[in-house]
């Protein structure tokens, strides 16, 4: 991740977070939000809802992330043109909102928050575009040992069914690949 710049770690320090329970929402599904949080801690996912009502999961964010449902904007055309994502605690969570005209005018007056902003997009789209190939080019089991690499963690304090949905399997195939890990001592 990219270090703050001095401009967003000012005003990250003067806005006072709020504090989200397990289970609280930082953004509800389907309703475009224009506000952006920064996560002080805890953890986070980021979801949407299918036509049925199910959750699908989208990504897990934690402390020094930035996430937001999707943006509601007119300086962004084209944005939120389908169902919005749900943003929701995973455990007790402190996050500050900012507006997306106050990130905007931030970019605008410092070219050092305009390259972090860039340079963050920029990450976030390779994470997304990674994720895609990998459910396309890899296995279930490949899936799941790049994320134990990557995130251990996480493991710990995400329910399997919500890393099962992510990974884009079924709970039940999911302890079948921990099970054969244990077995073969991974």
């Amino acid at each position: 991740m990219t270090e703050l710049p001095a401009m967003l770690r000012t005003q990250i320090a003067n806005r006072p977070p709020e504090h989200f329970a397990k289970g609280m929402h930082l953004a509800v599904p389907d309703r475009r939000e224009s506000r952006v949080w920064y996560l002080h801690d805890g953890l986070v996912r980021l979801y949407s809802l299918g036509e049925d009502g199910r959750e699908h999961n989208h990504g897990f964010h934690g402390a020094g992330d930035w996430v937001h449902g999707r943006l509601a904007s007119s300086a962004l055309p084209g944005c939120c043109d389908g169902g919005a994502l749900g943003v929701e605690a995973l455990q007790p969570t402190r996050a500050a909102a900012f507006r997306i005209d106050e990130l905007d005018a931030w970019r605008q007056a410092d070219p050092a928050v305009a390259q972090f902003l860039l340079t963050t997009l920029m990450a976030l789209t390779a994470e997304r575009l990674e994720r895609e190939a990998a459910l396309l080019t890899r296995s279930p089991e490949q899936r799941y040992i790049a994320l134990l690499e990557r995130h251990p963690a996480m493991l710990d304090a995400v329910p399997l069914q919500q890393i099962a949905g992510w990974l884009g399997i079924t709970p039940v195939a999911l302890s079948r690949i921990r099970r054969r890990l244990r077995e073969r001592g991974g």
